[in-house]
């Protein structure tokens, strides 16, 4: 069901999804500000209790930085070649820690997805 949600209120927002497997939400998301200010990227989202537990962290295709494995800290730490939703994907362990003080929606995760991809 969380799945469902997060591609509605996703739908809602103006974005047009696509199911990759039973367990990916994915949508083009363009970069507004930072490094790759501009760039249109595929974000897949995986999601399975929505909202009560956000996505664990974006999945980015293409790959924007390389593969630096688990440690370090953002940008450049724990981006991961995960092979899911498939290889094309790079994880981004990037847990929303202030979910449960936010309004636990999709607008309140592309904001955070925005803070994310804002660097130089």
């Amino acid at each position: 069901m969380g799945m469902e949600i997060l591609e509605s209120q996703l739908s809602e927002a103006g974005y047009e999804t696509w199911r990759l497997d039973k367990n990916f939400v994915a949508f083009k998301f363009l970069i507004p500000h930072g490094r790759f200010r501009g760039k249109t990227v595929d974000i897949a989202l995986q999601a399975p209790n929505f909202p009560e537990i956000p996505p664990s962290g974006p999945h980015i295709k293409p790959h924007l930085l390389p593969i630096t494995g688990g440690g370090g800290v953002h940008p450049f730490g724990g981006i991961h070649a995960r092979n899911q939703p498939n290889a094309d994907f790079q994880y981004w362990s990037r847990p929303f820690k202030s979910w449960k003080n936010s309004k636990m929606n999709v607008q309140e995760y592309l904001a955070f997805l925005r803070t994310l991809l804002d660097f130089e």
